[in-house]
């Protein structure tokens, strides 16, 4: 892995551009989110924002998609990428298992199906694992339309099957892809993991009992290991993960978010996001502006499909 610092990404200051509305009053009485959570969706937020501007359009697909910090809609990620402007995606498929949650995505529904006109947004309860299928053969997925699927799982929910299928999918590039790796408690979860039903879970996650390797393993070794998987086995040219922190003037990392695409300016548009929502954060050190490369061999990439 290599690493690079704040000179080489370019830094761009300044406000994000995109900006929320009708904030629900929290009724736990915390007014702030977590940081990790508002940081996590200001990143995806302002690299789709910056993306856009390149596709000139899109999809998006979201399959975790109620918020996670339920009582702070305003640091939800399925909102943020809703309200960047200007509205350029056209067709977005937000899906989740969680009855309550699904409520709350037919509110966010409501105020933006059809607002402009040409743009969709679709609610889909369940088991994403399963729903991802009926996704990808939707008649709005052309080949060269741009599609980015957003993989938040809470720990380790998203079998990985349903990331090999969203990387399988043809069109002129790849799906982009990405993924959240909770490092912070992957550790305690694995090691912990007793029930047969539990392994099973992890099975499918992983694909195999192989992530019994990443209990011995640091964290940075840990995120390594998973994305060297999105190279070596799914193929994808760009692969980069960017930590998220705890807290947003600290240096403990909660969790990764880990970029696979396979357009050639979709990192530097996703290090300008970090730096920008990440790295420019008040009281942060020289060290919060560093993260983790990925590179595929020469003779990889020469045989990478992008069909």
């Amino acid at each position: 892995m290599e690493m690079f610092d704040r000179a080489e990404l370019g830094s761009k200051t300044g406000q994000l551009s995109f900006s929320l509305s009708g904030t629900k009053q929290p009724v736990s009485g915390i007014l702030r989110p977590p940081d990790q959570t508002n940081s996590k969706s200001k990143l995806v937020a302002e690299y789709i924002r910056l993306f856009q501007q390149i596709t000139r359009g899109g999809l998006y697909i979201d399959g975790f998609a109620a918020p996670q910090s339920r009582d702070h809609e305003e640091s939800w990620t399925a909102r943020r990428v809703l309200e960047v402007e200007p509205k350029r995606l056209r067709a977005f498929w937000l899906c989740d298992v969680d009855p309550e949650g699904i409520i709350q995505l037919n509110k966010l529904k409501a105020a933006h199906h059809k607002n402009p006109k040409s743009r969709y947004v679709y609610i889909q309860h369940g088991d994403f694992n399963q729903l991802i299928h009926g996704i990808l053969k939707t008649p709005k997925m052309r080949r060269n339309t741009a599609v980015f699927a957003l993989l938040d799982q809470r720990t380790a929910e998203c079998h990985w099957s349903t990331v090999e299928a969203i990387a399988a999918r043809a069109g002129r590039t790849k799906i982009e892809i990405l993924y959240f790796l909770g490092t912070s408690w992957l550790h305690r979860s694995l090691s912990q993991s007793r029930t047969p039903e539990r392994l099973a879970q992890l099975n499918l996650w992983w694909g195999s009992d192989g992530w019994r390797s990443l209990i011995e393993k640091s964290q940075v070794r840990m995120v390594e290991a998973v994305g060297k998987r999105f190279t070596d086995e799914l193929k994808y040219r760009y692969v980069k993960p960017y930590p998220i922190y705890q807290m947003e003037d600290g240096n403990r990392v909660s969790f990764y978010l880990i970029h696979a695409s396979d357009h050639p300016e979709a990192q530097k548009l996703m290090d300008r996001a970090f730096v920008k929502v990440v790295g420019d954060a008040p009281g942060v050190d020289a060290g919060r502006q560093k993260t983790f490369s990925f590179e595929l061999q020469p003779d990889m990439r020469q045989t990478t499909n992008s069909g």
